[in-house]
């Protein structure tokens, strides 16, 4: 009898044990379901808050200049001032410190210490402030952007990263020959975004949309660089040919250089013959690589450049 209310006893403690356990249990996996789901509403309206994401560049350090130029920072070590609402890389700049670009991730890979660097289209200056500090050993980076004030604010960054003598900026616009040519003004395009993103009115920025510049070819304006050049960067579709064309006696003295051009077929056709002129350059020995990712090449024959319309193209006469 006494046995049998012994083993009554602990068999009600053992199962009391157990509801306990398992009740703590219970409150462990209920507490973390309720933080879970307090941080995923948490993240939820941080991401839709424009209030919140607006803090971010601030965060980083951005400070805000007259007409709307501020200075931020190149993945929080380089800073470049550049307008607020630039529509090529002012969100993404401001807002992560780096912009997505494979033109400017191919230019990253292929750049080395020693380089003599010329980018046509350098815009604020991301790619030549990003590769300056490479260059600080003994390279050189000339930087052609023919907007005056693009030019401004570029300058004003090289000083601010300490780079006057690696960097070495050219406001013309770079062509198959000299004269004028009629651009588009990224800073009136910048201006005519609000800070909500929304355009204020086609009309307001239209009769600035477009500036007439002074253009050469980079033969005539690298003609006193004794030095080869290495890397050659065009950003400009549609006029990529042609900027080409008028830079065969630099790639003729420059049997290393390797050319990272961003391209668009149907803007190229406009003005020049893109099958003629991807044959004249295979006739003088270059071959053809598409860009896949910024360390991936896939050789390509013209026709399939051709196909393919848009494209950040790599020529060189030596594989990449």
């Amino acid at each position: 009898m006494v046995a049998r209310v012994v083993r009554i006893m602990n068999d009600s403690y053992f199962n009391e044990k157990q509801e306990t356990g398992f009740f703590n249990r219970n409150k462990v996996v209920s507490f973390a379901i309720i933080i879970s789901c307090m941080l995923f509403i948490c993240i939820f309206f941080m991401e839709k808050s424009r209030s919140v994401l607006n803090m971010v560049p601030l965060l980083r350090g951005e400070v805000h200049l007259d007409g709307g130029f501020i200075i931020t920072t190149i993945k929080n070590k380089y800073p470049i001032i550049i307008k607020k609402n630039d529509p090529f890389i002012g969100k993404q700049l401001r807002f992560s410190g780096s912009i997505k670009s494979i033109f400017a991730a191919v230019a990253d890979s292929l750049c080395r210490p020693n380089d003599v660097v010329v980018e046509v289209g350098a815009h604020f200056g991301y790619n030549a402030l990003s590769l300056g500090d490479r260059l600080r050993g003994g390279g050189k980076y000339y930087a052609y952007e023919p907007n005056p004030f693009v030019i401004s604010c570029l300058r004003k960054s090289i000083v601010l990263n300490d780079l006057e003598q690696v960097i070495f900026p050219k406001s013309i616009a770079i062509s198959g020959k000299e004269g004028t040519c009629h651009i588009e003004d990224c800073v009136a395009l910048a201006s005519s975004v609000q800070d909500d993103d929304e355009p204020i009115s086609p009309n307001q920025a239209q009769d600035h949309k477009f500036i007439d510049v002074n253009c050469n070819t980079l033969d005539k304006e690298l003609s006193d660089e004794i030095q080869p050049i290495t890397l050659l960067l065009i950003d400009i579709p549609g006029f990529e040919f042609s900027i080409i064309k008028g830079a065969r006696d630099i790639m003729k003295r420059s049997p290393d250089i390797k050319l990272v051009v961003a391209i668009d077929m149907d803007e190229s056709s406009k003005t020049l013959d893109p099958q003629k002129e991807l044959e004249e350059l295979a006739e003088n020995g270059y071959k053809f690589y598409i860009a896949e990712t910024p360390k991936t090449y896939t050789s390509a024959k013209i026709s399939e450049i051709l196909a393919k319309k848009k494209m950040v193209l790599l020529i060189a006469k030596c594989d990449p």
